[in-house]
């Protein structure tokens, strides 16, 4: 019987370990994938540990900001998870418009929506990406991860016009997608990215030639005709089991006529009113409006943070943006333009809401109607 039970004992602790190697090795192999990108290394990570934002191995904010709020752990981040959450998805077709990118747009600058946080401005002859995001799903791999909404899913690189420059916020999946830019390898698209993003390009096939990397404060003229500056942010980075390794950023750009914010991801702080004496007033301000929540309020902004940043950047028009096409949060999927829009009316703050698809044309056409209401029947 002894023996026997130490046979079963041994069949038992041999199979959990070929189980644990197994494992393992998946993950590990997992890991290797392209779209994790790769970490800055050689020259780029020395240029990184000069920057004044580079701190003991990781970059860091202006002002402390953890990810999560003090008396939130990892345990109560899960548990939010499994939550039933009312409205958590659209429960009908999100509404859009297919609009012919090809062809020539305003005389005036114009930008057009493609959900989430990805949007092409269009400005004196040349077409800007903004973190162009056209994937079914922000994650590693195209068959697990959050998927976009019905009817949000409108556009891919094929309907691009020429794409001129893209700008990069920071190295999160829904602001950096590998299925998307991958097509650009081998392209003259020219890429303006904050410190450190560079790395993950270069393994995807950008030419080095074709990438601007930038520090907070620091300005380019890589875009002819246009000032760009990279202003602070209030977020982290990562793609995979480490964060910081590269930076985050938001940018003001700049012409003779026009004054453009293009915010990536934030959280509230002093910085928006930084950026707005320093810079503005601005024509129009993307901002953030989304994927917020009480557990994590440092790295993201409510949405009526959202309307005070636009008033300390002295915004004339904000455009609310990072909600509508993906659930990353436990909110509603539209409380975000609920609470902006009632904000923004106490402020007196215009808004400009376009469906995906729907532009902007700066100084004429602001699209701003509740799209994201329920229709009636659903």
């Amino acid at each position: 019987m002894a023996i026997k039970l130490k046979r079963v004992l041994k069949i038992t602790m041999l199979t959990f370990f070929a189980v644990l190697v197994i494992v393992t090795v998946a993950f590990v192999a997992f890991l290797q994938l392209d779209s994790f990108g790769k970490d800055p290394s050689g020259a780029r990570l020395e240029r990184i540990k000069k920057s004044p934002n580079y701190v003991n191995g990781s970059f860091v904010n202006q002002v402390e900001t953890p990810v999560m709020a003090p008396d939130i752990n990892y345990f109560d981040l899960m548990l939010g998870y499994f939550k039933k959450v009312e409205n958590k998805e659209p429960n009908f077709t999100i509404p859009s418009i297919k609009t012919d990118l090809k062809v020539p747009p305003s005389a005036r600058p114009t930008i057009t929506y493609f959900g989430h946080s990805a949007y092409m401005l269009q400005i004196d002859g040349k077409n800007i990406l903004m973190d162009p995001v056209l994937s079914e799903r922000i994650s590693p791999v195209q068959w697990a991860g959050a998927k976009n909404y019905a009817g949000t899913h409108v556009f891919e690189v094929k309907d691009l016009p020429e794409i001129d420059f893209i700008f990069l916020s920071h190295d999160h999946y829904d602001h950096m997608d590998y299925e998307t830019l991958k097509q650009f390898a081998g392209k003259p698209t020219k890429f303006v990215v904050p410190l450190g993003v560079g790395a993950h390009l270069e393994h995807w096939g950008i030419s080095p030639s074709n990438i601007t990397e930038l520090d907070w404060w620091e300005e380019t003229n890589a875009v002819p005709g246009i000032k760009v500056t990279a202003t602070p942010a209030r977020h982290f980075s990562g793609r995979s089991l480490t964060r910081g390794k590269s930076l985050w950023a938001s940018y003001v750009l700049q012409t003779p006529q026009y004054k453009f914010f293009l915010g990536g991801d934030s959280g509230y702080e002093k910085h928006f009113a930084a950026i707005g004496e320093k810079f503005g007033p601005f024509d129009l301000a993307v901002l953030e409006c989304g994927q917020y929540n009480e557990m994590w309020p440092y790295i993201h902004m409510m949405p009526e943070q959202t309307a005070q940043a636009g008033i300390d950047l002295g915004a004339k028009v904000i455009w609310p943006v990072h909600w509508g096409k993906f659930t990353l949060a436990f909110h509603a999927w539209n409380d975000s333009p609920k609470r902006i829009t009632k904000a923004a009316d106490e402020l007196r703050l215009k808004l400009t809401t376009p469906i995906i698809g729907e532009q902007i044309i700066i100084g004429t056409t602001y699209p701003n109607r509740n799209w994201w209401e329920v229709p009636e029947g659903k």
